[in-house]
């Protein structure tokens, strides 16, 4: 077996981390690959990597069975954007503090990465989101695959933005709001949940649409089919929109150009091992979070 590692490496323990991961995988007879624009060359030579395991992206995607995310939420989103074309399944250590989309805790390494080892683990499928912009010069912008949720506002902080939104081309809303957020069920426990939104289970492949403090009497979640098409426009009175992927990537859009969102017919794989339940894990995580907080 072939696990490439894919570190944060601004954790304070990473190092650490990495070094017990690799040891365990020499055991296991694991195969460790390493990605060649880590910010230090610390993993390479600590973990004494051979050269001939040290490939750029995407090479290394197409040479490895699993990819190990060492970090938290954000990192393991970071690989799963890049990796998903290549169906290769990402496992998530978590570094960060709530890590709903990691799989293992650094405790759990030893035990875990034997299960891997051993095949005791099953592929999850994930959906996204795909979106791109009709420009008003007769391009179409595509924009980065939405792991999580896209999320329209206005430019300005804590300004009331006018969203039209039509499903499949009909007319079906129009919300002033201080923004909309459409979610993937992956991201259903991200900022949609925040806003009041529904979990959704991940290998739903439906889309979420919850707005953020609409000025409305029943601003309430939509949940749409994973057939259903966006698109998303202005009134004449706003400017311009701005949009927001996954809290990393932004761009803007005027009343003269339109959003378009829909279900990636491609899934992002996940590792989940077979004891793992969904909810189980995820309102354990929020309960500790919840009494961290307290």
């Amino acid at each position: 077996m072939r696990i490439g590692f894919f570190p944060n490496m601004g954790k304070s323990n990473i190092m650490a981390v990495l070094k017990m991961a690799a040891h365990i995988c020499k055991e296991e007879q694991i195969e460790v690959f390493l990605p060649d624009d880590l910010e230090s060359d610390a993993p390479a030579r600590v973990l004494q990597i051979p050269k001939t395991n040290i490939l750029p992206r995407p090479d290394i995607f197409k040479q490895i069975d699993i990819a190990f995310s060492f970090g938290g939420d954000g990192t393991i989103i970071h690989l799963a954007r890049q990796i998903y074309p290549y169906k290769v399944p990402v496992c998530g250590i978590n570094l960060g503090e709530l890590g709903f989309l990691n799989q293992i805790e650094v405790h759990q390494l030893q035990s875990h990465i034997k299960r891997i080892a051993q095949g005791d683990y099953n592929i999850e499928k994930r959906g996204h989101l795909y979106a791109y912009i009709d420009r008003n010069n007769g391009d179409e912008e595509e924009l980065v695959p939405i792991i999580n949720e896209i999320v329209i506002t206005r430019a300005e902080p804590a300004k009331m933005a006018r969203i039209n939104m039509s499903v499949n081309n009909q007319h079906t809303q129009m919300y002033p709001a201080d923004g909309l957020i459409i979610a993937s069920a992956t991201g259903s426990t991200g900022y949609n949940l925040s806003a009041g939104g529904p979990i959704m289970k991940p290998d739903n492949r439906s889309i979420i649409v919850t707005p953020v403090a609409p000025h409305l009497i029943q601003g309430i979640s939509m949940v749409l089919e994973e057939d259903d098409t966006i698109q998303i426009t202005m009134p004449e009175r706003e400017p311009q929109l701005h949009i927001c992927i996954d809290g990393t990537f932004d761009y803007t859009f005027t009343n003269q150009e339109v959003l378009h969102i829909s279900s990636n017919p491609v899934y992002c794989l996940f590792v989940r091992f077979k004891d793992q339940c969904f909810f189980g894990t995820l309102f354990k995580k929020l309960a500790s979070r919840r009494d961290e907080l307290l």
